[in-house]
């Protein structure tokens, strides 16, 4: 009996030092997490409004007409970035909440993807006759959670690694939670892994889910609809056809003294292949002042079963005579003497355009010649653009340290193959161009520390499609407050 009771007292004493241990690793976990854990709140209004004058009809004939669109919203989110358990492990989340505060649009509905993209586009349908559109007739605004991200990391200052799985905000290679014409960045499912070693850096983002500011939901990668493609998009049949089974890129980037050297690729199953090499190097005068040159190439291929239904079945009135690869040059010279910048691009595009994006997943693209609206980006095109500005960063006010304003001039010609060969009712050589000003403002200092404002203004004349002819006022002003809760 005796050592039976002398047994359970040794059990016990031992499960008590057990539980206590225990309870002290939990407690230091939790010191971990929290301890080194940030959270701030977001809030802000994103506006964007456009006016189209026409001044050619479908027939080329003089017309003068008139259409304004506009979107407006309030954006509220949180964000809570932990701290590391064992400096190894984390976790980060983030919700967001839109209201709309204003929508016109001078038809009556919006065409799907097109447009302002600002709210969420609702009630969305695709008409019939000989020219079937997708459009959506509502707006709304949206909540969600947008970021279930488990973090871990391995190493600290030049030479560490980086992962990062779940739901969240990934970028690396070609691959982007965003573009600069985004509101909402749009988070994906997959996984990011991101190593540096001194002066070199490789990441590499794997996405097999997509969640934009338009799903409650995470959904299917896939080839996006076109608002005037000929098929219904939404139909279960089209769905299951531009499926894409996961897209996934790798970049690398080597530093040299004044040199960046950049190398990547990215794959859409089933759908797109993309290049990219990009080189910059900076003459420094000294810590303000120096002088840039870059040079970078992209090529799209595009292949397999999801294009080729996008060519023959999809949309085959324009894709049909799309070459399966196409490519874009871009060069830049960059001239600074703080606070003022001069920049000179010029971009080449091959036959078919150029686009970016990898169906519902955001690519990148660092396409200087683009203006405040007009993206440059038309077949066989090329573009110039000089640019102005006004970075006040260094200066000696403290006032002024937030101020920046940007001018361009963007003017581009490009030309159809097929227009060449009176195939299209498009006109064959032909321009446009853009006047953009932009203008930003951080407050740094005092109670107002957070609170942003941006302003993009475009003057753009377009001279190109018959349909689409004229000369378009495009207004983005954007206010955003952020401000830390711990």
């Amino acid at each position: 009996m005796r050592k039976a009771v002398t047994g359970f007292g040794v059990l016990l004493i031992g499960g008590t030092l057990s539980c206590q241990a225990l309870a002290a690793d939990w407690e230091q976990m939790g010191d971990e997490f929290f301890s080194g854990a940030s959270s701030d709140v977001f809030l802000g209004m994103n506006s964007k409004f456009r006016e189209k004058f026409y001044t050619k009809d479908g027939n080329g004939d003089t017309l003068e007409d008139y259409e304004n669109n506009g979107e407006a919203q309030l954006t509220m989110g949180v964000n809570f970035i932990s701290g590391y358990i064992g400096d190894t492990f984390g976790l980060d989340l983030s919700a967001l909440s839109r209201s709309e505060l204003y929508s016109e649009t001078a038809t009556g509905y919006s065409l799907y993807n097109y447009g302002m993209k600002i709210l969420k586009q609702t009630d969305c349908y695709y008409t019939t006759g000989n020219s079937p559109q997708y459009r959506c007739d509502g707006f709304s605004g949206a909540s969600g959670i947008t970021q279930i991200n488990f973090k871990m990391k391995a190493g600290e200052g030049d030479e560490r690694l980086n992962f990062n799985t779940g739901l969240g905000f990934y970028n690396g290679g070609l691959i982007s939670s965003s573009d600069e014409d985004d509101v909402i960045p749009t988070s994906y499912t997959g996984f990011e892994l991101d190593g540096r070693w001194g002066n070199t850096r490789l990441d590499y983002v794997f996405v097999n889910g997509v969640m934009s500011n338009d799903d409650s939901g995470v959904q299917d990668v896939m080839a996006m609809p076109n608002y005037a493609s000929h098929i219904n998009y939404s139909s279960p049949e089209a769905i299951e056809k531009r499926k894409i089974d996961f897209v996934h890129s790798i970049g690398l980037t080597q530093k040299i003294g004044g040199l960046n050297l950049t190398l990547a690729a990215a794959d859409a199953q089933e759908y797109l292949r993309r290049y990219h090499a990009r080189t910059d190097y900076t003459l420094k005068f000294n810590k303000r002042d120096n002088l840039m040159f870059r040079a970078q190439y992209y090529r799209n291929h595009q292949y397999g079963s999801v294009w080729e239904w996008e060519k023959t079945e999809g949309y085959p009135a324009k894709l049909e005579n799309q070459p399966d690869q196409t490519e874009l040059m871009n060069y830049t010279v960059a001239w600074t003497l703080s606070p003022w910048t001069i920049a000179f691009h010029h971009t080449r595009i091959g036959d078919g355009g150029f686009s970016y994006g990898f169906g519902n997943v955001k690519g990148i693209l660092k396409n200087d010649t683009a203006g405040n609206y007009g993206s440059m980006r038309r077949p066989n095109g090329q573009v110039w653009a000089v640019e102005n500005t006004l970075d006040f960063r260094y200066s000696r006010n403290k006032w002024l340290k937030g101020l920046k304003l940007t001018y361009g001039y963007h003017y581009g010609t490009y030309f159809s193959d097929n227009s060449r060969d009176g195939e299209t009712d498009i006109i064959g050589d032909t321009s446009e161009d853009e006047h953009a000003f932009t203008a930003s403002y951080l407050f740094r200092h005092g109670t107002l520390k957070g609170l942003s404002f941006n302003l993009k203004q475009a003057f753009y004349n377009d001279k190109g499609h018959k349909y689409n002819e004229g000369k378009i006022n495009d207004t983005k002003f954007d206010i955003a407050y952020s401000f830390p809760l711990k």
